[in-house]
This record gives C-alpha cells, sequence and structure tokens, in this order.
C-alpha cells in the first residue's frame, strides 16, 4: 500500500505563523505537524509515501528528506497550481500503479490510529474504498456523506452542502482500494475542469461519480480528529499531542519554576521563576523569565519575561514583555506590553 499526504498549501488562516513556512512544519508537541503523521503511517508498515507539496517546498522537502529519508520511501510531486485537494491527488494518482493507497491530509490529526483504520479496511475487503467520518454540528464546513440506513455503504456525498442532508463529515482518510476507477474519475474531472464548491476540484466529486458507476464505498469513525487549519484548532491539536505523552519530555534546566504537566520544553531554553503548563510546548533556546505560560505554544530563540501568556501561538525569535493574556504573534516580531 502506498500513501499521499497533500500538503501545499498555504494555511493561509494560521498567518502570520506560516508566512514563511508550509502549515505542515508547525510545532505540535515535541515536532512538526508532518512527522506525527509520518511517523502513524510508518507505524502500519507503510514506507512508500507521496507528498504534495507547494507552497514553501522545499523548506518541507528538506526537512522529511534529512529525518526520513533512511526509514522511506520519499516521492515529492509539486501542485503549482491551487486548483484543490482533487486536483492534488490527481497529480499524485500517476504514481499509484492501481495499488491500494491511504490518502490523509497533511494538516490533520487523528484519535484512532491508521492502523485501526486499516484493519476495518481489511475486514471490508469487497469494498472499493472507505472513509473516515464524525458527526458535527456544521456540516455545511465540510465534505459530507450520506449512508444506508443499514449498512456503513456511502448512497451519496456532497462537498460543503448548503441544505442538510447529512452531519456525517468527512474527516480526512481515504483507503482506496480500486484507485484505477479513481484516477479514472479524477482525470475526467480535471480535464473537463468541472470545479466544485469554492471553485476546486473536489475529491469528493471524484468519489461520487465512483458511487453512480456502481463502486461500493463505506465509512468509519475517525474518532475525534483535529484539522490544525486555525490557531484554535491547532492549540487543540498541541493538547492531544502532549496529552499522549506518557511523561513530560524536558530538555533543559528549570529554575525556581514550577512545571504543570503535561509539557515539552526543548534543549537550551532558560525556564527560571516561572509557571509553565498544563499544555504547554516550548522550543529550543528559548527564555522564559517570571513567566506564566498555558495551553501555548511557543517558538524557538523567543524571549519571554513578566507576562502571563494563555491560549496563544508565538513564533519563532519574538521577544515579549509586559502583561496579556491571548496572543497569536508570528517570526521576527518584538513586542513590548506595559
Amino acid at each position: 500500500m502506498k500513501c499521499i499526504i497533500p500538503a501545499a498549501g498555504k494555511g493561509i488562516r494560521l498567518q502570520p505563523h506560516t508566512l514563511n513556512k508550509p502549515k505542515a512544519l508547525l510545532t505540535l508537541g515535541n515536532k512538526p505537524i508532518i512527522a506525527h503523521i509520518v511517523d502513524k503511517i510508518l507505524e502500519a508498515n507503510i514506507s512508500d509515501i507521496i507528498i504534495i507539496v507547494g507552497f514553501e517546498k522545499e523548506k518541507l522537502k528538506n526537512f522529511l528528506l534529512t529525518d526520513y529519508s533512511d526509514k522511506c520511501n520519499l516521492t515529492f510531486i509539486e501542485q503549482r497550481e491551487r486548483r484543490g485537494l482533487g486536483h492534488a491527488i490527481y497529480l499524485a494518482s500517476k504514481y499509484l500503479d492501481g495499488e491500494p493507497t491511504i490518502i490523509t491530509l497533511g494538516d490533520s490529526l487523528y484519535e484512532n490510529s491508521y492502523i485501526s483504520m486499516l484493519q476495518e479496511y481489511d475486514k471490508c475487503n469487497t469494498w472499493d474504498g472507505l472513509l473516515t467520518v464524525r458527526e458535527v454540528s456544521n456540516p455545511h464546513s465540510y465534505g459530507v456523506v450520506v449512508t444506508d440506513s443499514h449498512s456503513s455503504i456511502i448512497k451519496s456525498m456532497i462537498e460543503k452542502p448548503q441544505d442538510l442532508i447529512s452531519n456525517k463529515a468527512i474527516t480526512g482518510v481515504y483507503i482506496i482500494r480500486n484507485t484505477k476507477a479513481l484516477e479514472d474519475n479524477l482525470k475526467d474531472i480535471v480535464e473537463t475542469n468541472s470545479t466544485g464548491a469554492g471553485g476546486e476540484i473536489q475529491l469528493t466529486d471524484a468519489l461520487q461519480k465512483m458511487i453512480e458507476k456502481g463502486f461500493t464505498l463505506g465509512v468509519i469513525d475517525s474518532g475525534e480528529w483535529f484539522d490544525c487549519g486555525n490557531k484554535e484548532s491547532l492549540l487543540e491539536g498541541n493538547r492531544f499531542v502532549l496529552s499522549s505523552l506518557q511523561i513530560s519530555e524536558i530538555k533543559s534546566e528549570i529554575i525556581n519554576s514550577s512545571i504543570i504537566h503535561p509539557v515539552v520544553i526543548e534543549a537550551g531554553c532558560s525556564i527560571s521563576n516561572s509557571i509553565i503548563g498544563p499544555n504547554v510546548s516550548i522550543a529550543q533556546e528559548t527564555t522564559v523569565t517570571r513567566g506564566i505560560i498555558s495551553s501555548s505554544i511557543i517558538g524557538s530563540g523567543s524571549v519571554i519575561k513578566n507576562v502571563n501568556i494563555k491560549n496563544s501561538i508565538i513564533g519563532n525569535e519574538v521577544s515579549v514583555e509586559g502583561e496579556l493574556h491571548d496572543l497569536n504573534v508570528g517570526d521576527n516580531k518584538e513586542i513590548q506590553i506595559s
């Protein structure tokens, strides 16, 4: 089995943190989002991985080649035009050679493991594929599926419906057995420029075409998932990652400070006279003096003094001094609040 990870987007909703790096390289807990995904894919014994790159592609490629080239076979495909998820998968489908494939988004983490998802896939050996779903309160923001009343087989699906037809949202993992059928339907949509919701080439539309032609697709529950597409969901993802650690990871000296678990504090940090945690990630070479930090992500090389920070994301090489409660600051900034 192969894996496709689309990671070409600009992450506009996470600016300023994504102004100069791809969203997939934002840190959750102790490593970038993309590392969490690739590690879980490798745990499922899948070592042939296709990455769709775009914005700041060299940074993403360099990270993956440095950390994973000895662990798996990496193929990079550039999506020069942002024409949607369906277009991204179409570009990668030419490399599948009819082999079953798992598609997982490059900005999402899941409560259920890929191992458990693949076990469910193996049970449905007559199906042409399956998708992960979860019931949501705002289905208009997602692709949704309508399933048969007596089974998990999908009757229809649509991207971002205007009418409330289902609250079962597609959460971003697609395990496709019949990749040739998917490639054919994606090709038809791309070549006829049959754009869907948002004026983009939608993967949902290609899968719906498969259903209309008699192919069988089903659903499984993804468990809780975190799409990490904005500040709030990124912080939720960070809490999820930290909660999964058996113990906090503290690689720096802590002086006259209290740690409320779980936290990750990388090497080279200076933490003094502070209260850190819970749910805090601090990257390397950051200094915190007389700070109270909770439920936040702090980048590398930053200086934090005399502040109370909560539910915040602070980039690399940021200087913050003063008093605040909520902050969203990109890289290379200096802020003084009195």
